[in-house]
C-alpha cells in the first residue's frame, strides 16, 4: 500500500477517534445513554440482592460499589426486606467484594445473620444463577435488586431468563446535563457503550 493511501487511512481513523471523543465528552452522551434508563422502582420483597462492582483497596469498595452498598442499606433500613444477599467476587484479583460489602453493611448496623455472602459468582449471569439457588434454598419468593441505573436492562433480562422478576433500586449515575462538554460525560459514554455491547454478548451466549 502506498504512503498516501496509508496516510489517508490513518487520517480517517484519527478523525473518527476525535469525533467519538468529542461526542463522548459532550452532553450527547447523556442522551445516548437514555434508552438504558428504565425508571424502575423498588418494591417490598423477601430479600435484597446487592450486586458487587469492585474494590479500590483491601478494605475499600469502588465508588460505584459503595453507592450500591448504601442503596442496599437504605432499602434494609426502610423495611423493603429482612435479608440481604451480597453477591459477586473476583478471585483472579484476590478481591472478595461480596464479603467486603457485607462487612460494611454490618458496620452500618445490619445484623450479620441478616446477610448472606455469595462469592461463587464472578459476573452478572453467574450472580443470577446463584441468587436463584439461594431463593429456593431459603424459600424466598420475591427480590429487589440493587444495581447501577445503566445496568438494569441487562440484569433484568438475565433474571427474566431464569423466571425471576425482581424489582430494582437504580443507583444513579446520570445527573441532568448541565455543561455542553465535560470529562464526566466520557464515563457515561463508556458505560453506556459497555452495556449496549453487553446486551449483544449476553444474547449471543443465551443468557438473556
Amino acid at each position: 500500500m502506498t504512503r498516501p493511501k496509508l496516510l489517508a487511512i490513518y487520517g480517517r481513523a484519527a478523525g473518527l477517534v476525535v469525533l467519538l471523543l468529542a461526542a463522548g465528552s459532550s452532553r450527547l452522551s447523556y442522551f445516548y445513554a437514555q434508552p438504558l434508563v428504565t425508571g424502575a422502582t423498588p418494591a417490598k420483597s423477601d430479600v435484597i440482592v446487592l450486586l458487587s462492582h469492585g474494590q479500590a483497596g483491601q478494605d475499600w469498595l469502588s465508588p460505584v460499589g459503595s453507592q450500591r452498598t448504601l442503596g442496599a442499606l437504605k432499602l434494609y433500613r426502610d423495611g423493603y426486606a429482612a435479608a440481604i444477599v451480597s453477591s459477586g467476587s473476583n478471585p483472579g484479583m484476590h478481591w472478595d467484594q461480596a464479603a467486603l460489602q457485607a462487612d460494611w453493611l454490618e458496620r452500618a448496623g445490619v445484623p450479620r445473620e441478616a446477610i448472606v455472602v455469595e462469592r461463587r459468582s464472578h459476573r452478572t449471569y453467574e450472580s443470577a444463577v446463584e441468587v436463584d439457588r439461594l431463593m429456593r434454598e431459603h424459600n424466598w419468593k420475591s427480590l429487589v435488586v440493587v444495581a447501577s441505573v445503566l445496568d438494569v436492562p441487562r440484569v433484568q433480562k438475565v433474571f427474566h431468563k431464569l423466571n425471576l422478576e425482581p424489582s430494582f433500586l437504580e443507583v444513579p449515575e446520570l445527573g441532568p446535563p448541565r455543561d455542553l462538554f465535560g470529562f464526566g460525560y466520557l464515563e457515561i459514554f463508556y458505560h453506556a457503550s459497555y452495556e449496549y455491547m453487553g446486551l449483544v454478548y449476553y444474547w449471543l451466549r443465551g443468557w438473556i
